[in-house]
């Protein structure tokens, strides 16, 4: 399968290509990416039943119930958002921080399969999958000056990297993660792909689960502005990317409705997880104090530690894309990671890695380029990601 350079402008493409590349019929490299995406499943499998087994202290005599394992955190609020609606009871009101996409995903597939917590697993099994065929295609895109085989590989190994990500039990979990991706991988394929339409549509369905979606909408829009769209026509094409403020919009209106308050949002995401806007040396500061200071229980202390680690690498990414001037990935990787970088502590940035797709891409190209990438990742990463994973399946905060 021929693919695009990722550094040709979109304008640039040539037609027979990008029909070649945009065809919705699985290709080989889509292939396997899927057997990747599965076999990763089967290793969160085994993960999960050697925590059922061993996760309870030397006194537990019975392991506890499967779906039991994966009702944690996060999870909790999307069923009681799903089930019962928002509410302002719960914990101040600090479930209207979760944007109604995935909540109402959640519902309409419950309605067919009548578990909740499965629904969750199913929907982000399905949605990972989509996703990772996306993810293989943009791999693709970086690695088409290799050659097909080495581009081949690349797909591969890029996708192995993704799947043992410190924080791929989230993936798997009933979390937004999954099919937040699948709506901002696409619609970064068809941006490419001068699709506006397409983009703005699919940046709409990212914008219901969360408001990254934005961040993404603010790279698409860079990349609509590198078409340099000339006519009047061509600006209303890109007036589809105007699409996914609508959701966002009609949330805000509706959390003004229920509250009273336009701000509701910022509310209860500084009530709940005490998200607000500081100066990056003072999260810096807050976070090391966290980590190190000794007054949190020990893996509580562990996480923070890997809070400022992945914080430090999306810096790095920043940076990276700035130097290779890859600006619609640098808009998007600057608000992703500046976002986390200003709060009052860093928080959930190992989750939010897993959206980072400039990250997957490059790495998939270095391992093809130099070998040892791919071990010194996998060597670090994995007994991280079993950590993770081993911590919310076992009822601990995991980022």
């Amino acid at each position: 399968m021929r693919v695009l350079e990722l550094d040709a402008g979109p304008a640039e493409a040539s037609a027979a290509p990008r029909r070649r590349l945009t065809r919705f019929r699985l290709g080989p490299m889509d292939g396997d990416a899927l057997r990747v995406w599965l076999i990763s499943r089967l290793g969160m499998v085994l993960i999960t039943w050697a925590v059922i087994w061993t996760g309870w202290g030397a006194a537990a005599k019975q392991p506890r119930g499967w779906a039991s394992m994966w009702q944690r955190w996060d999870w909790l609020r999307f069923y009681d958002i799903a089930a019962h609606g928002y509410s302002l009871r719960a914990r101040h009101g600090a479930s209207i921080a979760f944007f109604p996409g995935y909540p109402g995903l959640l519902y309409a597939v419950h309605l067919i399969f009548r578990s909740w917590v499965y629904s969750g697993l199913l929907i982000s099994l399905v949605a990972g999958a989509i996703a990772a065929v996306a993810l293989a295609r943009i791999i693709a895109l970086e690695a088409a000056h290799l050659g097909d085989s080495q581009a081949r590989s690349a797909v591969r190994d890029g996708l192995t990297l993704f799947v043992w990500a410190p924080a791929a039990v989230f993936l798997a979990a009933g979390y937004s993660e999954a099919p937040f991706l699948a709506f901002t991988l696409w619609a970064w394929l068809a941006a490419r792909r001068e699709r506006w339409m397409a983009a703005g549509l699919l940046l709409a369905g990212a914008a219901t689960i969360r408001v990254n979606g934005l961040f993404v909408l603010a790279a698409v829009g860079v990349l609509f502005l590198q078409s340099r769209p000339r006519t009047p026509r061509a600006w209303l094409r890109g007036g589809w990317l105007l699409v996914p403020l609508l959701p966002v919009a009609g949330y805000m209106a509706y959390l003004h409705s229920l509250t009273g308050n336009w701000n509701a949002w910022e509310h209860a995401e500084r009530v709940g997880w005490n998200r607000h806007l500081s100066y990056p040396w003072h999260t810096f500061a807050n976070t090391w104090h966290y980590a190190f200071g000794r007054y949190l229980t020990a893996h509580e202390s562990w996480e923070y530690q890997l809070e400022i680690a992945v914080t430090l690498l999306g810096i790095g990414l920043v940076v990276w894309l700035a130097v290779k001037r890859r600006w619609a990935e640098f808009v998007y990787a600057l608000l992703s990671v500046g976002t986390l970088a200003t709060s009052h502590v860093y928080l959930s940035v190992p989750r939010e890695m897993l959206t980072w797709w400039p990250l997957w891409a490059a790495l998939a190209v270095w391992c093809v380029r130099r070998p040892w990438v791919k071990t010194v990742y996998l060597t670090v990463s994995a007994p991280v990601m079993f950590t993770v994973a081993y911590l919310f399946l076992t009822g601990r905060w995991a980022g």
